[in-house]
């Protein structure tokens, strides 16, 4: 499969890349298609119950619904229909309508208040939350034929919508701002969504308010003026092209497809189209080019090299550090796992699961102080003579840290208060407190910081004496 899937990558894009790249591909990594997962079940209307097609029998293609049935009559065109008037291409003026592909598509009548036709489905899953996704339909008016007693309109009207399970939250996610009346061909209609779990079913029909529809009509103002519209490849498809995470061995590279339905793919690095090779590790983003917007996915491919790889890392007195491995590993104390938690220095060696071969991670940690030196005088005088006017606190540290300095007299009450933040800082007070000096005391300070090493908070406190 390997050998047969690099030969597809290379007679596309790359066969004009050099030798070495052929010697390579029977090296690479190769990831199956990943995208094209169509939560519509039935999304091109070609699976039927039956063939014995007549007039408002789209549930035939099962498990499409038809909404107020009977009432609405939306019908079914199918090449094995036994009607001559539902087969493919339909008759009269719409011969040599084909679906846009397949076998099957649906037609809906809209703008006609005894017959606003629509229908709906059950998606297969729940949308994930947290990916783009694509959503899409292809629609296709019916052509106005009729001569000047014509009732047929075009419009706007058509739409896609999804609806919780009740019913009760209906959102119409694509539809048109201007009125479709290309009859002689199949126009897609796309755009991004972002899923908010409420979307149980997908429903197509007019669902605009009649303040949004625009109409082209011969008749203006005929009650019996309506709009027909066929729809075909229905999509509500997650934008997840590429695996989170890929590992290389050091002499590897990685042929992927992210292909996506008609969707034009680019990358981050400039590439074009979903085939590609990879050689290098870092982080790619793939996007995918809508009309309106761009579906987006991220993949980061991580190298393993041949030889073991060395870290360096220090650990606070009393504290934890957790020890990270690209990939699950076996540590000396015989846990698998990506992780290992420690509380004291030393050296530890992590054994790479990996077909790359005897990969390790040896970690050398070290004993370090998290705590931080500083320097507060025990006495200033803040009268003003420029000699020791200002009290000057002084922090330092081998980590960066966060901290509030609070000065306090005798009784409690707060004087001053202040912030800082950096690995090396001083922060100064001038002996008032609302504006006025303070005369001869002792007041108390503390202050409480975190160290950004190992996140914990930790105080510091003394006392200083005022005089004149």
């Amino acid at each position: 499969m390997m050998q047969q899937r690099a030969s597809l990558i290379l007679n596309g894009p790359f066969q004009m890349m050099s030798i070495w790249i052929i010697f390579a591909a029977l090296m690479t990594q190769v990831f199956p298609l990943l995208a094209q997962v169509n939560y519509v079940p039935n999304p091109g209307f070609e699976d039927v119950s039956d063939c014995n097609l007549d007039y408002g029998e789209a549930n035939k293609a099962q498990p499409w619904k038809i909404v107020n049935a009977p009432i609405a009559t939306p019908d079914l065109f199918h090449s094995c229909s036994t009607s001559s008037f539902f087969t493919i291409p339909t008759g009269g003026c719409d011969s040599g309508i084909y679906p846009k592909s397949g076998e099957g598509m649906v037609g809906l009548v809209s703008n006609l208040v005894q017959a606003e036709e629509r229908i709906y489905a059950r998606l297969i899953d729940d949308l994930p939350q947290g990916v783009d996704i694509y959503v899409a339909y292809s629609i296709r008016p019916r052509e106005k034929c009729g001569g000047p007693m014509d009732f047929l309109c075009y419009s706007n009207s058509q739409c896609l919508a999804f609806s919780d399970f009740q019913f009760q939250s209906q959102q119409v996610i694509l539809e048109s701002d201007t009125i479709i009346d290309g009859a002689e061909e199949w126009i897609k209609m796309e755009t991004c969504y972002a899923a908010n779990g409420t979307e149980d079913f997908v429903l197509l029909g007019n669902y605009k308010e009649t303040t949004e529809t625009l109409r082209y009509c011969d008749y203006v103002n005929a009650t019996a003026n309506y709009t027909y519209t066929y729809v075909d490849e229905v999509i509500v498809s997650p934008f997840d092209v590429v695996p989170d995470t890929v590992f290389l061995c050091e002499d590897e590279v990685l042929g992927i497809d992210a292909t996506f339905f008609e969707v034009p793919i680019s990358w981050n690095d400039g590439w074009l189209g979903g085939e590609r090779v990879i050689e290098v590790e870092g982080l790619y983003t793939v996007f995918g080019e809508v009309e309106s917007c761009f579906l987006t996915d991220k993949m980061v491919v991580i190298k393993i090299p041949d030889e073991k790889e060395i870290a360096e890392l220090s650990i606070c007195e009393g504290a934890e550090l957790t020890l990270e491995a690209p990939l699950p590993a076996v540590w000396e104390n015989g846990d698998t796992s990506n992780t290992l938690v420690i509380t004291r220095p030393g050296n530890y060696t992590a054994r790479l699961l990996t077909a790359c071969g005897n990969v390790s991670w040896e970690y050398f940690v070290e004993d370090k102080d998290c705590a931080i030196s500083y320097y507060v005088p025990n006495i200033f005088s803040p009268n003003r003579d420029g000699v020791n006017d200002d009290l000057t606190f002084f922090f330092e540290s081998d980590f960066d840290f966060s901290g509030e300095l609070q000065v306090f007299d005798r009784w409690g009450n707060m004087l001053f208060r202040a912030e800082n933040e950096s690995a090396v800082s001083s922060l100064r007070w001038d002996g008032t407190f609302k504006g006025k000096l303070l005369g001869p005391s002792v007041v108390v300070w503390v202050y409480r910081y975190v160290s950004e090493k190992d996140g914990k908070t930790r105080t510091i406190a003394g006392d200083v004496t005022i005089i004149y």
